[in-house]
């Protein structure tokens, strides 16, 4: 349904879950007091970790429609086809950089939950999982995938996060956005120990 967001997290620092292959051995229960948007599987944690799931793929919905029925907390996304859905909640998209009213799609669901963090008042928002690369035949903290990634998604990925980053001081000033991945290809935010942290 068509949804108008508040300040929810206002001022605080919020953790976007992504879906690399570093996380495959974290700790969740690290995030059971923190604020958190999990994007697409990231659901599957349960609301403990995952406080909001967003996705951008209609064919990630195809496949996890029906149990995300069950998850209790809020589901966003920009896709068109949802502008209706009486359960999940939409934005319009944007489809390259960061908009205060819109979510950025810039090609990926790690790109929406940055800038839904954002919109919802983030202070800093602090990347898990943001690899940005493959690691052998799994390189997902799950085994879920809706496709195969390859490395042009990669490619793709770390462009749609470039024109974030650059738009980052004008549309959203005095925020910030940091990648906790221990071996992150994603270079254009400052990289912090994950532990200093969580």
């Amino acid at each position: 349904m068509q949804w108008k967001p508040q300040q929810w997290y206002a001022g605080q620092d919020v953790y976007i879950i992504g879906g690399g292959h570093s996380l495959k051995t974290f700790d969740w229960q690290r995030l059971y007091n923190k604020i958190t948007i999990g994007c697409n599987d990231a659901y599957r944690l349960g609301p403990s970790v995952c406080n909001v799931c967003t996705f951008a793929d209609h064919k990630w919905h195809k496949k996890n429609g029906e149990d995300i029925k069950g998850f209790p907390n809020p589901v966003i996304t920009n896709h068109k086809i949802f502008k209706e859905h009486k359960e999940i909640l939409y934005l319009e998209r944007v489809d390259h950089g960061l908009a205060k009213d819109k979510l950025g799609f810039n090609g990926n669901t790690g790109c929406i939950a940055v800038n839904l963090a954002l919109i919802l008042g983030a202070r800093r928002v602090l990347l898990l999982g943001f690899d940005m690369k493959l690691v052998g035949s799994s390189p997902n903290w799950h085994e879920f995938n809706v496709g195969k990634p390859n490395v042009n998604s990669y490619i793709r990925f770390k462009q749609g996060f470039e024109r974030m980053a650059s738009d980052l001081a004008t549309v959203f000033p005095g925020r910030e956005i940091i990648n906790l991945g221990p071996d992150s290809e994603l270079e254009m935010f400052s990289t912090k120990y994950i532990y200093d942290f969580i």
